[in-house]
């Protein structure tokens, strides 16, 4: 045991961190990914943001040419920001450098670092830049080595992932293949090879900005009350960021195997309209079953594992098409929307009979159809949307942001969504996963009160007047979040972050269920410093309290360490943590650095030791290797707490990239 500790403290004693995106936006990364905490997974489309991030990382945005919507795919910049950008743009004529953004109202030198390795300045055309051409393929394998039973899997514990895509000037293709851990592989159920395969075509049409596109596809309107596809930016460390950035169609090219549409979509610009018309036929995992002759199903199957009887059963066995389309009239800085989907199902929806379900859409058809609407006035930036269903469910979402004073952001979101609202490919800025039956109000301030310090704080108040999945009755709730930064040089970043939320969720004691108030704390201090061109690193503390009519606390410490040597082709990338915590309650979500388009968020829980180390080996100019190794060692407690026994799990990544 000791040998073993020792081995890995040594490891990471030399080894350190790569990042496998962008050094300098692996906190908005972070931050990003930890604000769907329990709800990502590696399956998760946060795979847009990281293609977006990459491909400009590659390919610097035109700053002086860049339109409204591509500043969007930056991912960094607010609607506020991007207003005073273009505004700034239109008033002075080309920007030079960096430094010159700096004098436009909001962009501060952190934000101004931020961005940099992201942009362009030189003075050329926008087409100039859209020729550029990149392709590239990606193999990777994963391992996962623990004690759990898989005897009764098909197939093997490896996972298999296949990535191709090339993007040229007037249009792009892509390829995702992938077999999941037990899954089989060339043989029994998959004799074909892997589990799922996804493929997708877009391409411009003349020479404008129309678009067509073929294959597997994304959709994402208004503020996601209809149809927003796709990662969805919730509530995060960046207090003011609560504004939907619809995207219309994106072509699709991660590994979630029900969130997206295959078929045709395109968009068409008349003058100040926008018509994005599309149709799509797709099959979906659920166990279809049969009553008085007709079919029904009572669930989506979403893990997409098909590795036993039941999975594979469900595999494929429900059609779903889905056809709508949104169109836009966009005139100076205003905006109106109108979005209409189409939902019919081979199988009947039967969602039982628990309280829960009652006022949800069952059967074969849906139809969900909004108005969405943004627009500035003087200094402040109004948008939101407005929803209704076929069984006259309604919903709205509207808010703001405004700059009280210079140094000051405000955002506020009102949300009324009634129990009978529903649709299927809804995702919008809410407390709940699903947008159905929920009031509240969300203000948020971002403050700069003197050089190098920020402040971020919000403050979400929530009902639900129906029963929700985890309640027993309607019920309230209260979140609260207060991040404080220091930054006394472009190398020393310190924050504090404490995070509150207090609501009621269901307790059952013996025959008897009724809510009990469930309050849950957090409290983080992150220090991180450059040492040098090669060395940084990046320390963390955090504690996590929990109440329920029990309680349970525990903390977490973590090191990571960062070397970037830049006259070797390699980089690595370490991390060891202790956690301590009383129970799965009072888990902590610790965000990890990964190979490339790969992230991890995993939940600590218990007491254990957990530990990885990073490598990236740039072989030549077309081929680029990363490598991930990562052990969990959990220790086993009785009920005095004392150590009885242990466990350990390894987990291995290799991926190779080819550049074309």
């Amino acid at each position: 045991m000791i040998k073993k500790y020792t081995l890995i403290i040594l490891l990471l004693g030399i080894a350190s961190l790569s990042y496998s995106q962008e050094p300098t936006v692996q906190q908005t990364v972070e931050d990003l990914l930890e604000s769907a905490g329990e709800n990502m997974s590696d399956d998760s489309n946060f795979q847009e943001i990281l293609d977006d991030m990459e491909s400009f990382r590659q390919h610097p945005l035109p700053i002086n040419s860049a339109t409204a919507e591509e500043l969007n795919q930056l991912h960094l910049l607010s609607e506020l920001q991007i207003h005073q950008l273009m505004s700034y743009r239109e008033k002075t004529g080309s920007i030079y450098s960096i430094y010159e953004l700096a004098s436009i109202d909001g962009f501060t030198p952190d934000l101004l670092q931020l961005i940099e390795p992201y942009l362009s300045f030189d003075l050329q055309e926008k087409s100039s830049w859209a020729k550029g051409s990149s392709g590239y393929l990606y193999v990777k394998s994963t391992r996962s080595f623990s004690k759990v039973n898989q005897s009764n899997y098909e197939g093997s514990q490896e996972r298999y992932y296949l990535r191709l895509k090339q993007t040229l000037a007037d249009w792009e293709y892509g390829l995702v293949a992938e077999k999941d851990p037990g899954e089989a592989f060339f043989s029994q159920s998959n004799k074909q090879g892997f589990d799922y395969t996804s493929a997708f075509v877009n391409f411009r049409i003349g020479k404008t900005g129309n678009r067509l596109f073929a294959g597997d596809y994304l959709v994402s309107f208004g503020q996601g009350l209809v149809a927003c596809q796709g990662f969805s930016i919730g509530k995060s460390a960046e207090a003011s960021r609560v504004f939907k950035s619809a995207q219309g169609i994106r072509s699709y090219s991660s590994t979630d195997e029900n969130l997206f549409f295959r078929g045709l979509a395109c968009n068409l610009t008349c003058g100040h309209f926008t018509f994005t018309p599309f149709i799509s036929l797709h099959k979906l995992d659920a166990i279809v079953d049969t009553l008085d002759g007709k079919t029904y199903f009572n669930a989506f199957q979403t893990s997409g594992y098909h590795r036993t009887g039941s999975e594979i059963t469900g595999e494929n066995s429900l059609t779903q098409l889905a056809g709508g389309g949104h169109v836009t009239y966009a005139h100076d800085s205003w905006s109106f929307g109108f979005t209409s989907v189409y939902t019919r199902f081979s199988a009947a929806m039967n969602r039982g009979d628990e309280p829960y379900n009652q006022f949800l859409p069952e059967g074969k058809e849906n139809m969900v159809a909004g108005i969405d609407w943004k627009g500035t006035i003087k200094n402040v930036f109004f948008f939101g949307e407005t929803a209704i269903g076929a069984n006259s469910g309604k919903a709205l979402l509207a808010g703001c942001m405004l700059k009280p004073a210079a140094n000051a952001e405000f955002s506020l979101v009102y949300r009324n969504i009634n129990k009978t609202y529903f649709s299927y490919f809804s995702n919008a800025f809410t407390e709940s996963s699903r947008v159905n039956d929920e009031h509240a109000l969300y203000l948020g301030l971002k403050f700069y009160p003197a050089p190098r310090w920020i402040i971020n704080m919000y403050s979400d108040i929530f009902k639900f007047k129906w029963i929700k999945y985890t309640t027993t009755a309607p019920s309230t709730g209260t979140e609260s979040f207060a991040q404080v930064s220091y930054n006394p040089s472009v190398t020393t970043h310190y924050y504090l972050r404490i995070f509150s939320e207090d609501k009621e969720q269901r307790l059952i004691s013996g025959n008897l269920k009724y809510d009990e108030p469930q309050l849950t704390d957090r409290v983080r201090f992150n220090f991180s410093h450059d040492m040098n061109q090669q060395f940084s690193l990046n320390s963390r503390m955090e504690f996590s309290y929990y109440r329920k009519q029990v309680r349970e606390d525990g903390f977490l410490i973590c090191q990571d360490v960062i070397y970037k040597p830049s006259d070797k082709p390699f980089a690595l990338n370490g991390r060891i943590a202790y956690f301590n915590t009383e129970g799965y309650n009072s888990r902590i979500y610790a965000y990890e650095n990964d190979i490339l388009f790969s992230f991890s968020i995993p939940a600590l829980y218990g007491e254990g030791i957990r530990s990885y180390i990073n490598l990236r080996y740039k072989m030549s100019d077309k081929f680029t290797l990363w490598l991930k190794l990562d052990t969990t060692h959990q220790f086993a407690k009785n009920e005095s707490q004392q150590t009885t026994d242990s466990s350990t799990s390894y987990e291995i990544k290799i991926q190779v990239r080819y550049k074309f």
